[in-house]
């Protein structure tokens, strides 16, 4: 049988050039799938792209590249990257648009963003979500919870939604290889912006600096508020914090072994690939209920939720104390994974998905 030809919409591929989740579930895709025949198409600025000119320039000729690229390949389905964002919706209209009315089937894969739980304000962004959903042939969003939110938001049928979770690779760390009994370490790893809550990280980690805790908080990732971010920590904890820059491929496996906690308390989510990979790895969570993160994270069973700078502290004072529950936490998050989030099973829901449109 011939594979289908699938033109999947993506940032950069590159991770030194794009850390987003939309990036690493493309490059699983692309690398494990072979049952599908991809061709992906780049859309969106790299992370260390500025909007100035020529970035303008460059998405002007977007609907261009677009339609060459449907002209030099036969296309059966496009697997449209999304997320939720005020940018992300304006930028991606176009183009999307250019597809219906080329009468290309489309999956619309939602990962996240604030408009998935709250409707815009905005009339036009209202249009643009309205016309997404109302156009894709089947809507992808990454839990129960998703689902039932756009249905009541944007009055879409539950059928025509489906759920599929982010998965990652099996782990090549297991449990002797985390030094538990070390001094504690606690990690970030993504995007460095003020809405995943960094204020709240400053303040907790100043405060177990300030009680004469023993522990490092390792920073990695790119951003807009990371100059901003870096200076700050130096200035709050010292020796205590190290900047790890970008980091990927086996440097981002040495830094999850020696980690022992994840942390996000960010404002808003989807289903992010680093709570996912820090959980495959052995390290236990401590985010915010938001997005999907709470069908992931069971507070106290496999990691903690937290809801405010004294629960942040609360945690991660008691699992820098309790080393006991560390473990347990973190053999549970890896188990977690083992059973939900693996990807064979997202590869075979995705192909099932893929093989009931046709064009």
């Amino acid at each position: 049988m011939n594979k289908k030809n699938v033109l999947i919409i993506t940032p950069s591929l590159n991770p030194e050039d794009n850390i987003s989740g939309i990036s690493s579930v493309t490059r699983l895709l692309l690398e494990y799938n072979k049952e599908i025949n991809y061709i992906p198409f780049l859309q969106g600025k790299k992370d260390t792209e500025n909007r100035n000119l020529g970035w303008l320039l460059k998405q002007m000729m977007t609907p261009f590249r677009l339609l060459k690229c449907l002209s030099d390949n036969s296309i059966d389905i496009v697997h449209f990257n999304i997320g939720f964002e005020p940018f992300s919706l304006f930028r991606d209209m176009i183009i999307y648009y250019l597809l219906i009315v080329k009468s290309y089937p489309v999956i619309l894969h939602i990962h996240g963003g604030r408009f998935v739980k709250t409707k815009p304000a905005n009339k036009l962004l209202k249009l643009i979500i309205d016309y997404l959903l109302r156009h894709a042939n089947q809507i992808l969003v990454l839990s129960e919870l998703e689902r039932k939110s756009l249905s009541d938001l944007y009055n879409v049928q539950q059928g025509c939604i489906d759920i599929l979770s982010n998965a990652v690779m099996p782990s090549t760390i297991s449990f002797s290889d985390k030094a538990y009994e070390a001094k504690s370490s606690i990690l970030y790893l993504g995007r460095i912006d003020k809405n995943k809550g960094l204020l709240e990280i400053l303040e907790s980690l100043t405060e177990l600096n300030t009680l004469g805790e023993d522990f490092e908080f390792n920073l990695c990732g790119v951003g807009s508020d990371r100059d901003w971010f870096v200076e700050e920590c130096r200035k709050r904890i010292g020796d205590k914090f190290i900047d790890r820059g970008l980091v990927y491929g086996n440097e981002k496996l040495e830094i999850l072994k020696r980690s022992q906690v994840f942390l996000l308390p960010s404002y808003f989510e989807g289903l992010p690939m680093a709570l996912l990979e820090s959980m495959n790895n052995l390290v236990v969570p401590v985010v915010t209920p938001v997005g999907s993160m709470p069908d992931v994270v069971k507070s106290g069973e496999n990691g903690f939720l937290v809801t405010s700078t004294s629960d942040i502290t609360e945690t991660l004072l008691k699992l820098i104390k309790d080393r006991t529950l560390l473990r347990k936490l973190s053999v549970a998050a890896k188990e977690t994974i083992d059973q939900s989030y693996s990807l064979d099973s997202y590869l075979k829901k995705m192909n099932d998905l893929y093989m009931r449109l046709k064009k």
